[in-house]
């Protein structure tokens, strides 16, 4: 997910400002509909509690066309859900953007009476001649039209955005965070209940592309030449990652050869007149695919493709199709800061996936912590801490980045209840900690078990995942034989960070974590007396060491530790009160 919201002053923490194409003034939406902005509250929804009978069905297989009117900001859907019941249900419960036209719906085959469902407010709900026994496997089609919500902001609060190119062509760009897989089809809009399976059938004006999720399966033209429909092929794509993008696109492709022996397709879809750009922000593929695959492991989607389309706000991550949408932006760090960030999702986001939006720090925060170990790996320690520190200055500590509960996105990343851009800082550095704590051999097993489901992943021997924060917590005490839950206790589950006391009696220097609720904190501190390091332990919270009373003392001098700092408190107070938030003009 974009990550430029939550940042201040420095986007992503590459001193930068990241603006849409579209913003920068080099193609304007065209006006909205009339009340194609407004959806329901249960079209918003996106995650959270969700009917039992909706959560007894397993999503096996989506086959989803869609064609698209740009003159008239609309499409023609016909979607065919493969749903298997967990457990008997007594009504079928899907979730679907009401202000949809239905032409029809059928079950197995049999066309349901338009007395026997209704969508009042965005759930659909079918009556059933009889109750769907456990095991049993049945399809589901919806035939429908109409215009899908207007983004409102995208890409966090989601929908369709009907443009232009510069050049004036048709340009459709879908971001369905903020909203979810409902506002284009028929789903069950949760987070564990993504298809297993898709097949996309994209049908656009002659001469436009609509590039899409997975494989490429082919194309094909209308007999009377007005229409060109894409045939995609995409495995577990999640939720809201399925999209359609239409535009004038060229393709640069190319092939990765893996580490792990097998090939990886490469392609950018880009808009004319940008192919210089283009070129070069596509030299940095094979960089971020060989970081990745020596940090982390191997490529989870080889069958399908590194993907990404050139959009004008959503910079997303949808699956083998991230959006890329600000404008070329170079760096001090020598990569782009948009890209390599949607990309981290193809692990965490797509590889791995939050059962709960309430562990949503799993995607952002491990996703954020994956540009300072990029900037490390390319460049050393002076990038990896300079990435470091900025993404430190933007942590606010204002709530606990868990709750315990199951959480809707919206609470979690929207609304004031939840941690909101502490998922993506505070979450990268909760993971430069636990690296720091229990070393970098363990903390790299414990990414690849949460990540892969096992510590040896090869291409064809691991399924995508589906993780929690208790599970995160499990596999770290698991892969180091000992109990840390008492790290995750404070910086999952705790809104403030521990503050390191210290002061001096003499020519010794004590030292003592402060926590909330005085929760145990035993987390080792390195001190620097006079340029020679030495570690305290801090066993029950506190420490002493003897220090010459004239000495020049440096508490935790690498930076291994999150915690409480008055320099970044004084800062953050101080940016809140400057009209332009501390930007330099």
């Amino acid at each position: 997910m974009g990550v430029n919201r939550w940042l201040t002053g420095a986007a992503l923490c590459f001193g930068i400002a990241v603006p849409a194409l579209a913003q920068g003034g080099a193609a304007t939406p065209p006006m909205a509909k009339a009340g194609a902005v407004e959806i329901s509250e249960l079209t918003r929804q996106q995650g959270g509690v969700r009917p039992a009978e909706q959560m007894a069905l397993s999503f096996e297989h989506l086959d989803l066309s869609l064609k698209a009117f740009p003159d008239e900001q609309s499409i023609e859907g016909d979607a065919v859900l493969t749903l298997r019941a967990t457990a008997s249900i007594p009504v079928l419960i899907l979730d679907f953007y009401p202000k949809f036209t239905v032409a029809g719906i059928y079950l197995d085959g049999r066309k349901v009476p338009a007395s026997d469902y209704t969508n009042p407010d965005g759930q659909l709900r079918v009556r059933l001649n009889k109750a769907w026994a456990k095991d049993a496997v049945h399809k589901v089609r919806i035939v429908y039209s109409g215009t899908p919500p207007i983004a409102k902001r995208p890409p966090w609060e989601g929908g369709t955005t009907w443009m232009k190119t510069p050049a004036g062509d048709p340009w459709i760009d879908t971001s369905l965070w903020g909203g979810g897989c409902d506002m284009l089809f028929p789903c069950i809009d949760h987070p564990t209940r993504k298809a297993a399976w898709v097949d996309e059938h994209y049908t656009v004006p002659k001469g436009l592309m609509a590039p899409g999720n997975g494989r490429f399966m082919g194309q094909t033209d209308s007999k009377d030449g007005q229409w060109t429909t894409w045939n995609w092929r995409a495995r577990s794509p999640h939720t809201y990652g399925i999209v359609l993008n239409v535009g004038p696109y060229k393709v640069m492709e190319g092939d990765y050869k893996s580490r792990f022996g097998n090939i990886i397709p490469m392609r950018f879809y880009y808009l004319p007149g940008e192919e210089q750009k283009a070129a070069e922000l596509f030299r940095e593929f094979p960089i971020a695919l060989e970081f990745f695959e020596a940090r982390i492991g191997p490529y989870p989607w080889a069958d399908g493709k590194m993907g990404v389309i050139r959009v004008p706000f959503s910079g997303l991550e949808n699956q083998t199709l991230n959006g890329y949408s600000i404008d070329y932006t170079k760096t001090i760090y020598g990569f782009d800061p948009l890209m390599h960030h949607e990309f981290s999702h193809e692990w965490f986001a797509n590889q791995l996936s939050n059962a709960n939006y309430d562990d949503l720090w799993l995607h952002e925060g491990i996703g954020s912590y994956m540009q300072p170990l990029l900037g490390e790996y390319l460049n050393g320690d002076m990038d990896f801490l300079s990435l470091l520190k900025a993404q430190r200055a933007s942590i606010k500590n204002e709530k606990p980045l868990v709750s315990g509960a199951e959480r809707s996105e919206k609470w979690v990343y929207a609304d004031p209840t939840g941690p909101r851009g502490d998922i993506y800082t505070k979450g990268s550095w909760v993971m430069h900690s636990l690296r720091n704590l229990i070393g970098d051999t363990a903390f790299f097993e414990v990414i690849r078990r949460v990540t892969y489901g096992r510590p040896d992943p090869k291409p064809g021997n691991f399924q995508p995942q589906f993780g929690t924060s208790k599970g995160f917590m499990e596999t770290v005490n698991q892969v180091t034989g000992k109990n840390y839950d008492w790290f995750f206790n404070i910086y999952l589950y705790q809104a403030a960070v521990p503050r390191l006391e210290s002061h001096r009696e003499g020519d010794v220097l004590k030292l003592s974590w402060v926590t909330p609720d005085n929760l145990p904190f035993p987390m080792p501190v390195d001190v620097r007396v006079d340029g020679k390091e030495t570690t305290v332990p801090m066993a029950d919270g506190t420490g002493t060491m003897a220090v010459p009373a004239a000495a020049a003392v440096v508490l935790d001098p690498h930076a291994k530790i999150l915690r409480q700092s008055d320099a970044i408190d004084r800062y953050q107070a101080w940016l809140a009160t400057q009209p332009d938030k501390g930007r330099r003009r």
